[in-house]
């Protein structure tokens, strides 16, 4: 039996993230280390951008130098990111202990009894059927490490547009035998069977930015082979922290309510990266403004980052109208008790829609 890590996305960078970033790097090499795995295989986007690759490359391969004595291979493709401001051939760079494989279009290693077709990002590959690869060994494992979309797992949107992942189709993982496709690029984990192969998108194994694709807990799979049969399990990555998005209802003075903050605050860990709209309608903007303010540096006291966006609704005099004040009361009643999820997000719309109306038509009467 070989055990191989997947892992993908990781988007180390510099500056204020570079400390979160090697953490998470560090606890899937203790992972690896802790599991023997045989083979660490990293299907692009280890850096941010080839910036980051080349300032920090040679710590990364410091980092995983102990992971290489202890006998585990580490194979890695570049991504679409590796190459954002950089060459588009990154094969003349040497990170040893790690088994670069960046030139185009494949190449094709064995660690462990594990065939490796490892294939480096590109635009397209239209000509995938055209490589000179040889058939599978009879009983081994093949695994194919690539950058790339899938047109049936998941083709966009793709917010990148100046760094777009190329799409590979359906008829390549039938036409190389591949058992098991360990992909890149979606950072949310999906898997599927296609082609006779299991296709695996393992997401980002650490919170990226503030977008609802990297929402949930973070994670790497860990494959078991045996023969060409493979079972992937995920494994969280605890450092990571999650992306957490809320949307908290204003008062009408302009702030949110403070039993709501105070259940936001119980629900987000030091780790996290934590977005929060604040929606509805307000007598004054920039008491909105300063709420939103406050909210913010209340929250950084809690969390790794933090982004608040007010969002208000300006309709002066509400709040002396008397209809105004028993629409609040008799909505605050049906409240859901957690500040996110689907249900929160529907009595947000009709507490906001209901004020909306209010404004409109105390407007109308003056």
């Amino acid at each position: 039996m070989t055990k191989i890590l997947h892992t993908a996305d990781l988007h180390l960078k510099g500056g204020e993230e570079q400390r979160y970033c090697f953490s998470v790097l560090d606890e899937i090499i203790a992972l690896a280390l802790s599991e023997k795995v045989r083979c660490l295989v990293i299907s692009g986007d280890l850096f941010d951008s080839f910036a980051d690759f080349e300032a920090l490359r040679r710590e990364v391969c410091l980092r995983l130098k102990p992971l290489s004595d202890s006998g585990c291979e580490i194979v890695y493709i570049p991504g679409n990111h590796e190459m954002r401001g950089g060459p588009a051939d990154l094969s003349a760079y040497n990170l040893d202990p790690v088994k670069f494989y960046a030139r185009p279009p494949f190449a094709l290693a064995e660690a462990g009894g594990v065939e490796f077709l490892c294939v480096p990002h590109a635009a397209n590959y239209d000509g995938y059927r055209d490589w000179n690869i040889p058939q599978k060994k009879p009983g081994a494992a093949r695994v194919a490490v690539l950058h790339a979309l899938n047109s049936t797992i998941y083709t966009g949107p793709d917010a990148e547009a100046d760094a777009k992942a190329g799409v590979i189709d359906d008829g390549f993982f039938s036409f190389f035998s591949i058992d098991y496709a360990a992909m890149g690029h979606v950072h949310a984990g999906r898997e599927q069977a296609l082609g006779g192969a299991v296709v695996c998108y393992p997401g980002s194994p650490r919170v990226w930015r503030a977008h609802p694709r990297e929402a949930g807990p973070r994670s790497v799979c860990l494959i078991e082979t045996g023969g060409s049969s493979l079972t992937p399990r995920r494994v969280e990555i605890k450092s990571a922290g999650q992306y957490r998005e809320y949307a908290l209802p204003l008062e009408l003075n302009g702030a949110p309510a403070e039993s709501a903050v105070k259940r936001l605050e119980d629900g987000i860990g030091s780790l996290d990266l934590v977005c929060v709209r604040l929606t509805g309608v307000v007598e004054d903007e920039n008491a909105a403004r300063a709420s939103g303010a406050s909210l913010c540096a209340r929250l950084k006291a809690r969390a790794r980052q933090v982004y608040v966006e007010p969002e208000p609704i300006v309709a002066a005099d509400l709040s002396s109208n008397g209809l105004t004040r028993a629409f609040l009361a008799e909505i605050d009643l049906v409240k859901p008790a957690e500040p996110q999820g689907a249900e929160y997000r529907r009595w947000l719309l009709a507490r906001q829609y209901g004020l909306e109306a209010l404004a409109g038509r105390i407007a109308g009467a003056q």
